[in-house]
């Protein structure tokens, strides 16, 4: 098994929880990826997809996305025809709720039946204070994807906090990953 978490626009591989998360499955021995995606403020499908088929997930890989990251997980399954073993999606949008930029990520509404054909176990991350992705959001892919709801009061973004300070780590998404470990 192994993880491959993508970042969200404007984002790296370094940002918030992102290098919490990777240390610990690498110590539990689990591989995780997590690639640094091309023109973050202002990314293309495309560029993303290619660095998703670059990393061949098989049917034991959990794709994690957060933000952007997890709308190009679900693009990237309506195209491949590649079974996964779960998804993780964390503050995604939705298709149909644009966030003020225009973006081929946008491309019309997700197609959750095909995504659905690919992967059995999703689950939908998202708090109800999200400045920046609706919650309204979540519940859409939640219902899409047939997705359990993991939801969240305080959590913004899960990113900057209210209060001023940075998520720099992530139990409850580490929680998902590993649960998901038990049920091979």
């Amino acid at each position: 098994m192994r993880v491959i978490l993508l970042h969200g626009k404007d984002k790296d591989s370094t940002f918030i929880w992102y290098p919490w998360l990777k240390q610990e499955l690498v110590n539990k021995g689990i591989r995780c990826d997590v690639p640094d995606l091309a023109q973050v403020d202002n990314p293309k499908i495309n560029e993303w997809l290619g660095v998703i088929d670059s990393l061949k997930p098989d049917a034991t890989t959990i794709l994690v996305g957060h933000s952007r990251g997890g709308m190009a997980i679900l693009r990237w399954l309506e195209g491949r025809q590649q079974r996964v073993r779960r998804v993780v999606l964390v503050a995604a949008n939705s298709a149909t709720m644009a966030d003020g930029n225009t973006s081929d990520f946008y491309s019309g509404p997700y197609d959750f039946a095909t995504i659905r054909s690919w992967c059995d176990d999703f689950v939908v991350m998202h708090s109800k204070d999200d400045e920046w992705v609706p919650y309204a959001a979540g519940l859409e892919n939640t219902e899409g994807l047939h997705a359990r709801l993991v939801s969240f009061e305080n959590r913004a973004h899960f990113g900057k906090q209210a209060d001023g300070t940075t998520m720099t780590t992530f139990p409850e998404l580490l929680e998902e990953i590993l649960g998901s470990t038990s049920a091979v």
